[in-house]
């Protein structure tokens, strides 16, 4: 069982990994823009519209990991300022079975988070059932 503060900086950790992803995402749909270059054929126009409600979409799932992040952030942040913990105190973490991690903040308040390891996978519970949540849609993991 983890506690309230190790489960705010795993949640970091997992949310600039999906930041990465989706703006990765976002940047591949951005480069790869369809352009409006006279086409007649309402088909063509529509996968154009359609493809620009991808962007639209990509974007809002970005804008809202870094909302998520910026909140995750506060939180962080007042955990070291209630322990007086000072800046580029460097802390220790680990998401069990994935990986270690370390978290410190720097004295403007930027929390920066680095993974040092991966760790093996904890053995597998025939009595518990692991269900993995997956977004079909996009073929981003959610």
């Amino acid at each position: 069982m983890t506690g309230e503060f190790t489960t705010c900086c795993n949640e970091y950790y997992t949310l600039t990994v999906r930041l990465e992803k989706r703006q990765a995402r976002l940047k591949h749909l951005l480069v790869n823009i369809p352009l409006y270059c006279g086409q007649t054929s309402l088909n063509e126009i529509d996968e154009i519209i359609s493809y620009y409600r991808d962007v639209q979409a990509a974007k809002a799932k970005v804008d809202e990991t870094c909302d998520e992040m910026r909140a995750t952030e506060a939180d962080i942040l007042m955990f070291m300022r209630h322990f007086d913990m000072p800046p580029g105190t460097i802390l220790n973490g680990e998401i069990p079975g994935e990986l270690a991690y370390e978290i410190w903040s720097n004295e403007n308040d930027t929390i920066y988070i680095n993974k040092t390891k991966n760790l093996a996978p904890e053995p597998d519970d025939a009595n518990i059932m692991y269900i993995k949540f997956w977004s079909g849609d996009n073929g981003e993991e959610d």
